[in-house]
This record gives structure tokens, sequence and C-alpha cells, in this order.
């Protein structure tokens, strides 16, 4: 059972990542949640004024994200001492009946798997749930929610890409989860994480544009190896609306500096924070069309043999596909 330590605010330094919990080999889909967090110092009972908030929030909180044109809903209900405070984030490509029903399913399954907690976060693949009887909607800037302790789900049997799980502190106390796909590149590390990077800062800004609604960006990019093939890579990067542009980017470089400590000639990699994340993967997981396209450098990826591998300084422009 995890325990609570209290950790002390500090400004964001967005700058050390701390290993908490070792690898575990997981697989993602869409129905089941693929991170948890169940706060078991303060409970609720049967029948209860926290109870009977809950399942009211359980039933308008699913209702009232997927009507919203930023897939984004928070929500306080009740009074002191069982007002419960939640916030509910569907991906950003993702519509509005599956956002529903992601949000519906959070709900039904914080109640087995952290019954009668009066704080819960699961996160899932189309959406993300939290809800607790602290006012974590006052830490908008991403720092300081510091009652979050994050597991990632043991013994998720399904077909589909096979993931390592482990969870990281970050330099502002939020805890979040990565998710590194197993599958390394044929290509030199250095020139696909460059081109990683590239593309996951594009849609980093594209996300914390002041007129985006959904803080939401979606791109893909290609590049070109030695042995002539052209592999395509796809990310997004999110915040929840209700961040400042600023704020929203700042989040997701602390997010993509710790990305780039987990996963150097990787396939694929996802980092989940209940303020921001980004994912990219070399196949095409988005629910839509890319909301950028970003070109190719004009030189390949130079053979193992060579010693190369480095990224030529490109400067690599994107474009919008709407």
């Amino acid at each position: 059972m995890a325990t609570h330590h209290r950790r002390h605010h500090h400004r964001p330094s967005y700058l050390a990542v701390s290993l908490l919990l070792p690898f575990l080999l997981v697989t993602l889909t869409a129905g089941d949640p693929f991170g948890q967090s169940c706060d078991t110092n303060f409970n609720y009972t049967a029948n209860s004024s926290y109870q009977a908030n809950m399942k009211n929030l359980s039933t308008t909180l699913p209702k009232t994200i997927s009507s919203s044109q930023k897939l984004f809903a928070t929500s306080m209900i009740g009074a002191v001492p069982d007002v419960v405070y939640a916030l509910a984030l569907c991906r950003g490509d993702t519509n509005a009946s599956t956002c529903e029903s992601c949000v519906a399913t959070a709900f039904q399954d914080a109640q087995e798997l952290c019954a009668f907690n009066r704080g819960a976060t699961l996160f899932y693949d189309p959406c993300l749930l939290r809800y607790s009887y602290r006012n974590f909607l006052a830490f908008i800037n991403g720092g300081g929610d510091e009652f979050i302790i994050l597991k990632p789900m043991r013994n998720v049997s399904t077909s589909g890409n096979k993931y390592q799980a482990t969870v990281a502190v970050l330099d502002n106390s939020n805890e979040v989860l990565i998710l590194l796909n197993t599958q390394n590149v044929s290509a030199p590390s250095k020139v696909f994480d460059a081109a990683v990077g590239v593309l996951v800062n594009a849609t980093a800004d594209y996300a914390a544009k002041a007129d985006n609604p959904r803080k939401f960006g979606s791109g893909v990019a290609g590049f070109q190896t030695f042995d002539g093939q052209n592999p395509r890579i796809y990310g997004l990067a999110q915040c929840t609306p209700d961040m400042a542009p600023a704020d929203c980017r700042t989040c997701l470089a602390d997010v993509i500096q710790a990305g780039s400590k987990y996963f150097s000639g990787s396939q694929g990699g996802r980092i989940i924070g209940v303020r921001c994340n980004y994912r990219y993967e070399l196949y095409n997981f988005l629910a839509g069309s890319p909301l950028l396209q970003l070109p190719e450098p004009d030189v390949r990826a130079p053979a193992p043999a060579t010693g190369g591998g480095e990224f030529l300084g490109h400067s690599l422009q994107f474009k919008n596909l709407t």
C-alpha cells in the first residue's frame, strides 16, 4: 500500500528527475487504466455526504466534459468537510462520445480500485480523471500538487504494443507516469532522437499557443536513414486548457526533458502528468489527421560505419495542415 509523504512547495526548476519505481512491463489498451493513485490516508463511509457528492459528480462530469469544446472540465461539489474537487481531461483528438465514456469508466474503476478513498487519479489512453477532497485545482501552473503517489498498473494482459512503465518525480514535486516502448529503432539513435526532439517541441509549441482552446498539438515528421528508409514519427503534446500559454509550455518542457533521460533510441515513449503530457511513436496512434507536418532533413542519416549518427543542424519549420 502506498504511503504519502508531504513535500515542500518550491518554485519549479524543471531539471531533475528521480526514479521512484522500477520499470514494469505493461500493454496499452483504450479500456484499461495504465496508471493510478489512491489517497489511502483519507476515506469516506458508505451512505455519507461525501459518497453522495461522488455519485453526483460521477453522473454530471462525464456529460459536462463531453459537451465542452475543450474536452476538459473541472468541478467542485458539496461543502466542507465533504467537498469534492475534480478534474477530467480527454485527448484533444478524441470525439465527444469516447470522451464521455472514458470519464464515466474512470469513475467506475475508481470506486473499485480506490474504494472509499477520498482521492484518486487514473490515467487512460483517451482521458484522465483526478478527484480529491483537497483543492488541487489551485495548482494550475503544474507545480505543487504534492499528494499524488502514482503507481503503474500491473498484470495488464491484452494484445498490443508493450511498454515499460515507471514513475518519476519532477523538480516541481509533481509525479509523472513514464511509458517506454520496448522496441528500439534501427537508425542511429542520435539522428532519431534529434528528429523526435524537433517533433515533440513543435507539438508543444503548438499546444501552448494562446489561440489553441484545447491546448493540444499533434504532428508527423519523417527522416531518412542510411539504408534509404523513410520512417515517419507521430507525436502529440497537451496541457489542461486552463493553463496560461507560458505555464503550459514550461510544463511540457519539463516532461520533454524528463523523457530525454529514458527514451533514447526507443520507437516510442509517453510521459503523463495531470497537467500536461506528450507522446511519440513510429506508428500512427492519432485519432485524427495530425495538425502539424514537419519536413524531412535534407541529408540522410549517416551509416553506423562512418561513426556518425550526429544530426546536422537544419532549421526545420512546420506548417499547419488546416
